[in-house]
């Protein structure tokens, strides 16, 4: 009987130092989160849902800069295409994303830049978050693309 509880009690502490570890190495890879790539998806303001790609790249330190592309989806066939640069910062540590509009690539009449605020998920397939200008915006999400083949 003595056996068995110092066996059970041995098996226990492993699995309590396993998860410990798994928790540690969770947390240390949001630490070392990457932003940068290609992200698509959806944002929504007062023309009603668009289409969005954002091309994140790296600055010096937190600082990021972005090209934020977009343009009609089916369900808002009318939405023109246009483009504009974007420069703002990512923190690793807390996950956050803030970008703001800085130049015109493709202006279409009548539209502004503007700016998100967002967060990378754990998984670091997702950034989803606010669109803090007015102009009737609400939210935004974008998904790194799926790899068709691996």
């Amino acid at each position: 009987m003595i056996r068995f509880f110092l066996v059970f009690l041995s098996a226990a502490s492993a699995f309590v130092g396993l998860i410990f570890l798994s928790t540690a190495h969770a947390h240390a890879d949001l630490r070392k989160a990457d932003i940068t790539g290609e992200w698509s998806g959806k944002y929504i303001c007062g023309q009603g849902v668009t289409a969005l790609q954002l091309h994140i790249a790296k600055g010096q330190g937190k600082a990021i800069t972005a090209t934020f592309i977009f343009g009609p989806l089916p369900e808002n066939p009318t939405v023109p295409n246009g483009a504009y640069q974007m420069r703002g910062t990512f923190d690793p540590a807390t996950s956050r994303m803030k970008l703001s509009g800085i130049k015109w690539i493709k202006a279409p009449d009548g539209y502004i830049m503007v700016g998100l605020d967002g967060h990378l998920a754990l998984t670091g397939e997702k950034i989803t978050g606010v669109v803090p200008d007015l102009y009737g915006c609400t939210d935004f999400e974008v998904f790194r693309p799926s790899q068709l083949i691996s």
